[in-house]
């Protein structure tokens, strides 16, 4: 039975009170700014400068980027208090949840967010003012469009004024921040939060910063990536990974233990390993979304935290089509795994604590050598060129090596050649995961360049095993049949009607 609609009230929130409840959600300034770059990031973004300026009680925040930029329209969108819904479907590259991050994460260190945004044919601004709101005592949601000249503001910051598209974020009346009457330690405070800040943004942004080569700047420093795994000290192990995986959602767990204090070149390098919070906080599962940083140090009640887990550290990947599963808050900094993950997390932590185990108690003696690999470390998972996942052989295995110089060049040719054959007929890359896990390879790929090098590569092949005397029908079913020669079918077809294999 439908209700009659005079039984229906609308109640609108009124403005002034839910901004202020907005304020105390929880955010710490590191993850504030943190919320703030992911919108940078998804904007594309290739520079992104963060300021904090002193100026007592009219210091401010300044966030900025070379992104797309926004019309009008679309700033008054983004300005909605939850302007997106978590249940959307969201593109690879986004890194939002709620539609609510820049602002609660701007409320929750002042009182003012002012927007300046430009595309290529026009420039826009629009601020929440808390205050202003406050004054009005209509309970109105009285956003300020156009209030200010933004070209006044170029001055203050010389690269957005070089940038041809990009957006200004600018947070003043920090009272959540500066304490009037306290204000020398309001300002020693406040460079303290800044380098905490810069500290936990290289972190959270760090494969961005290694893989994008993503420029992020405080004041005129390059914040420079810092790597939880330590992947540039090759005494860092690399333990078998475990994945998930229904036909719909995908995840990646690879464990990591970190070598021993004896095997870092100075004590300069023991100690940034540590990370921005040190070794007995940083130990856990790091769990990534969209390869953005969300949590990080945590066993998730599996086990408790102990000293000789120092080493142990777990990369988590997943995408963002999986926030519901992991109940991913406003913050972006808690998250809860779902069953279907809890057998794997359980698995990759048992053997990931052991091994740090015998390594922290190792006084950093190995059985094997510095630098050598486990023999049963026959398999790796990488992304090919084209930033899709495959599995490969471990090229650099000592067994194979050892093989392949007892081999003359032609020897060599051959098992390669049949190693390739391997590779591109596992079970894995048979199986649909790795069609899945490619399946836009084909618009992923601009490179001519590149594309010309797999012809050269599956040439290679083609010629061996013909030599070999293997019918050209059947070598054909096999290359076009590999994972990495799928994409350049049609090509392969003609080489073979040619029959120009050179």
């Amino acid at each position: 039975m439908e209700s009659d609609v005079s039984n229906k009230v609308e109640l609108v929130p009124d403005a002034h009170l839910l901004l202020s409840s907005l304020r105390s959600v929880g955010y710490k300034e590191e993850m504030a700014i943190a919320d703030i770059i992911d919108n940078c990031i998804a904007a594309h973004a290739s520079e992104i400068h963060v300021d904090f300026i002193w100026n007592a009680e009219n210091s401010l925040i300044a966030i900025y980027d070379n992104g797309n930029g926004m019309d009008r329209s679309s700033l008054i969108t983004s300005m909605k208090i939850g302007s997106a819904d978590p249940l959307d479907k969201r593109l690879t590259d986004d890194l939002g949840r709620f539609g609510m991050g820049m602002k609660t994460a701007s409320f929750s260190m002042g009182k003012r967010l002012r927007v300046i945004t430009k595309n290529e044919k026009q420039i826009s601004t629009a601020c929440w003012d808390l205050d202003y709101i406050e004054g009005q005592h209509d309970g109105k949601w009285s956003l300020l469009v156009d209030d200010i000249d933004p070209t006044t503001v170029y001055a203050d910051y010389p690269a957005f004024s070089t940038f041809q598209t990009g957006t200004l974020i600018l947070i003043d009346s920090l009272d959540r921040m500066i304490d009037p009457s306290e204000l020398a330690k309001s300002k020693k405070s406040f460079y303290r939060t800044t380098e905490r800040v810069r500290n936990h943004v290289g972190m959270i942004f760090h494969r961005f910063i290694e893989e994008d080569d993503l420029k992020i700047i405080f004041k005129e420093d390059r914040v420079p990536a810092w790597d939880p795994f330590i992947l540039s000290n090759n005494a860092t192990q690399e333990l078998g990974e475990e994945e998930y995986f229904d036909g719909d959602k995908y995840v990646l767990v690879q464990p990591y233990v970190l070598p021993h204090k004896t095997k870092y070149a100075s004590e300069a390098d023991y100690e940034a390993a540590a990370g921005p919070k040190g070794w007995s906080a940083q130990q856990g599962v790091y769990v990534y979304r969209n390869r953005r940083l969300l949590v990080y140090g945590t066993w998730f009640d599996f086990i408790k935290k102990e000293t000789a887990f120092n080493l142990a550290r777990i990369k988590l990947d997943m995408s963002s089509d999986q926030d519901y599963d992991w109940k991913i808050d406003i913050k972006k900094s808690v998250a809860t795994p779902p069953l279907y993950m809890r057998d794997i997390l359980e698995r990759a932590i048992t053997v990931c604590t052991i091994q740090s185990a015998k390594v922290f108690n190792s006084r950093g003696v190995y059985s094997k050598n510095p630098g050598s690999q486990d023999l049963s470390y026959v398999w790796e998972q990488r992304k090919n060129r084209f930033g899709t996942y495959m599995f490969f052989l471990n090229k650099k295995h000592p067994m194979l090596n050892r093989v392949l110089q007892q081999l003359d060049d032609e020897g060599q040719k051959d098992l390669k050649s049949y190693l390739a054959l391997i590779e591109g007929y596992s079970p894995s890359a048979q199986s649909g995961l790795t069609d899945f896990m490619s399946s836009k390879i084909k618009t992923a790929i601009n490179d001519d360049s590149a594309k010309q090098a797999d012809l050269a590569e599956a040439k290679t092949y083609i010629k061996k095993f013909l030599a070999n005397g293997f019918e050209k029908e059947e070598v054909e079913r096999i290359i076009t049949g590999m994972p990495n020669y799928r994409y350049l079918e049609d090509d392969l077809h003609t080489l073979f009607e040619v029959e120009n294999y050179d």
